[in-house]
């Protein structure tokens, strides 16, 4: 350590002689004033950041900053992990290699032997479980690759299974053949080859476009300040490979500025000198079978024009906005910061590779990259709840006699865009600051290679309220925390938000939220199919100048292979009833016994109903409990352990049961359908090769509902979840979060309350603390005295 002596600054022990003039004399007293003020503002800033040190919260600093993303993987991998960026590069590679795809350059995507998508194959669940459960062989890890062979003569589609990923040598083995191709799913290569044919048919329309959309023009080549957009949208068909394209204004919230044209293209086959643009529509008036007929009878006056007013175009971009509307003053404190939660210790979760592990629970992540996230092996206090859980699609049915969503594209699948390959977090909205960041890695079709994309957050989330509580001699309770898991994506003018729930108590809550912008329809004041009430109309209300909000659905689909403890499990529909005290006892003894004493008659009642066939099951209109059952397990008060399924949704379908969409997805029809699990029945459909026929779709749920004895079986639940929504103004521009979703807990699985394990609070009447777990309230005020409270508790 330094002396005081050595801390003052030296001076030598002899000057020179040194003679100042007087001019020289006064720069120096100005010197000696610019010092002072420099060492006084420095003396001011070192006090501060001293004072801001001394005081500050250590965790406000540490929750600004995001853990990094995990990268260490486990060996041997999961099964379940979704591919790396290494594994899919050498799957490309081993493509390239054997022949399975082309790497010509001389060739243009769309017309080589390409894969169009890949994701982890999980192995049968025989294997997966003799691994987990009993010390059996490691199953590998393969990836199910989805290949256009668009270079043979027929050209044709396949899935191949690749693998072993991390074994030499890898081997592949045809999981499936297409040899429909025009059944082949969507690829971005083909949709830009239909934008740009549609685009330079419309630049043919230019003269009627530019007299009544407000000097809008079409153009393949040129951007000017009037351009308009042809938009291209699969049409879900049963006569081939078609699409319907539609021209819109482009801006922030294009989707919502729908023209009145539209018209459809035929693109099958590969040769797109063959393909046709026909039954083009200009304000209801149609179909012309070319752009030319159109165009003859506008220059023939055999037309009937809509015309938008001048600057409509320029208004028009300038208001579809979402930012904040500076034009209104913020609300009052708007400005200053709202509250958050913190990790004060840190976080009390694990994750290895995507295994997480938090308070009795562990569960791994996956991600499919045409189906989206998944979830498996599920446990709870060490025994399995859920093998899987996954979303397998999400499917829209929207409604409207105009241009945009409804007439021409009424049955849409996300799934066909590949969802999860849109995965999208935004730091510092989707997660808390705190959260984990989790990478995944997808794939570029129009590239051919992966990429790395942020797409997983892991939190711990404060719930804000007791788990439970109760007040009386010693006032307890819990606070309510559980893990979530929440994977943004983002596709077109959509946003969807999926939440995976844990609870401290068992409980799982799977949420699927809907945002973004709406997707509406063209609407004008002359509409004769609409009644005196314009603004309202049968598919719904104006939100905009031109537009409507189409009402439409979100069915989300999922998977969910719950096995209590053990595979052989058994459905059971619990009935509330209502009747006599007779009733009641009748129901389950098949005696009528008269019961005394009884002030009433009349009681509710429950009664248990086995499902022991594959079923499709719809929410009725009185109560009833969905619950899966291990019998053979009982808890220590003999009952059957397991689980119960409960709905947010509350109605069943309106549309009837020859709508064609139910044909390709018959899990509209459902809210709930159980099936005895097989392998090769991975997912509720195939719609990205059904889109183009919905007659005669390859596999789905109706396959699987073959009428098979499920009791005391390995079942597998599909949930479908449904979001009808009925866009109204305060939908535009932006639509708020709407979740919906289920709920698996468990019931009589444990033989009390299971959460008598974790610190919880105790406070005596007299303010006296027993249990004051995590320190957070150090003082408690005495309580008053309780005023005529029953005493039962």
């Amino acid at each position: 350590m330094a002396s005081e002596s050595d801390s003052k600054p030296r001076c030598p022990e002899t000057l020179p002689d040194i003679t100042f003039k007087e001019k020289t004399c006064i720069k120096k007293a100005w010197r000696h004033v610019v010092v002072v003020l420099v060492s006084l503002i420095l003396g001011m800033g070192i006090g501060y950041f001293v004072g801001y040190v001394l005081h500050r919260n250590p965790a406000d600093d540490r929750s600004h900053q995001y853990p990094q993303a995990q990268h260490a993987r486990r060996s041997p991998p999961s099964v379940f992990s979704p591919l790396s960026y290494e594994e899919i590069k050498s799957v490309v590679d081993y493509c390239e290699q054997t022949n399975i795809t082309s790497n010509k350059r001389t060739m243009t995507i769309f017309h080589r032997n390409k894969i169009i998508s890949l994701s982890v194959l999980i192995p049968s669940k025989d294997a997966v479980l003799s691994y987990l459960d009993n010390n059996g062989a490691y199953p590998g890890r393969y990836a199910r690759v989805y290949v256009d062979k668009a270079m043979e003569n027929p050209p044709y589609f396949v899935e191949y299974q690749i693998g072993p990923l991390h074994q030499a040598p890898m081997a592949h083995k045809v999981l499936r053949t297409v040899r429909d191709h025009d059944r082949r799913p969507r690829s971005t290569a083909e949709f830009s080859k239909i934008s740009a044919i549609a685009t330079a048919e419309f630049e043919k329309l230019n003269e009627l476009f530019e007299e009544c959309f407000d000097g809008g023009t079409v153009s393949i080549k040129k951007r000017g300040e009037n351009q308009l957009r042809v938009s291209v949208s699969s049409l879900s068909s049963q006569v081939g490979r078609i699409s319907t394209v539609y021209l819109l204004i482009p801006g922030k919230l294009s989707t919502s500025d729908i023209l009145p044209v539209f018209a459809t293209i035929s693109h099958a086959g590969l040769d797109v000198t063959k393909w046709k643009v026909f039954d083009i529509y200009f304000f209801r008036q149609g179909p012309f079978a070319t752009t030319d007929d159109l165009l003859t009878a506008y220059r023939t006056g055999n037309l009937t024009l809509f015309k938008l007013p001048k600057e409509y175009i320029n208004s028009i971009k300038t208001s579809r906005d979402y930012t904040r509307h500076s034009s209104q003053p913020l609300r009052e404190k708007a400005h200053l910061r709202p509250p958050k939660t913190i990790e004060p210790e840190g976080p009390r979760y694990t994750v290895t590779d995507y295994m997480v592990e938090w308070m009795g629970w562990s569960m791994e992540l996956s991600m499919n990259n045409y189906h989206g996230p998944a979830i498996f092996d599920i446990r709870y206090k060490g025994e399995r709840l859920v093998y899987e859980n996954s979303l397998n699609d999400l499917s829209l049915l929207y409604s409207s006699l105009n241009p945009g969503a409804g007439l021409t594209l009424t049955i849409l699948s996300d799934m066909v865009f590949r969802l999860g390959t849109f995965t999208s977090i935004i730091r510092g909205l989707d997660c808390p600051e705190y959260a984990t960041i989790l990478n995944v890695t997808t794939f570029s079709e129009s590239r051919q290679k992966p990429f790395i994309r942020e797409a997983i957050c892991v939190y711990e989330a404060d719930g804000q309220r007791p788990l439970w509580r109760h007040s009386g001699y010693v006032n307890s309770g819990m606070n309510h925390n559980y893990l979530n898991i929440r994977i943004p994506l983002s596709l077109g003018n959509y946003d969807y938000t999926f939440d995976f729930e844990f609870h401290l108590d068992g409980k799982m809550w799977t949420y699927a939220t809907a945002s973004g912008s709406l997707f509406a329809a063209f609407w004008f004041d002359g509409d004769d199919t609409v009644g005196s009430e314009k603004s309202r109309t049968q598919f719904g209300y104006r939100v905009a100048e031109h537009s409507i909000g189409s009402i439409h659905d979100h069915l989300f689909s999922f998977k969910v292979d719950i096995d209590v403890v053990s595979r052989n499990n058994t459905f059971e529909k619990i009935h509330w009833r209502g009747g006599t005290i007779s009733e009641a006892v009748k129901s389950q003894t098949n005696k009528p016994v008269d019961i005394y004493g009884t002030p009433f008659n009349y009681t509710r009642y429950l009664e248990f109903e086995k499902i022991r066939e594959e079923k499709g099951l719809v929410i009725e209109s009185k109560p009833v409990v969905w619950s899966v059952i291990n019998e053979n397990l009982r808890n220590k008060w003999g009952n059957f352990r397991g689980v119960r399924i409960e709905h947010t949704q509350e109605y069943q379908e309106v549309l009837p049961q020859d709508h064609p969409a139910f044909v390709a997805f018959p899990q509209m029809k459902y809210n709930l359908a159980i099936s005895k699990h097989h392998d090769g029945e991975d997912y509720v459909d195939t719609v990205q090769y059904d889109k183009q026929r919905l007659h005669d779709p390859l596999q789905n749920l109706n396959h699987f509902l073959n009428d098979e004895n499920i009791e005391n079986s390995d079942l597998v639940t599909w949930v479908s979840v449904r979001f009808l929504h009925l866009p109204t103004n305060e939908d535009f521009p932006m639509t708020t979060g709407a979740p919906r979703g289920f709920l698996i807990q468990p019931m009589n699985f444990f033989h009390d309350t299971p959460t008598f394990d974790m610190p919880q609070y105790d406070i005596y009447k007299n303010g006296t603390i027993k249990n004051n777990p995590y320190f957070i309230h150090k003082q408690h005020s005495i309580l008053p005295e309780d005023i005529d409270r029953p005493d039962y508790a």
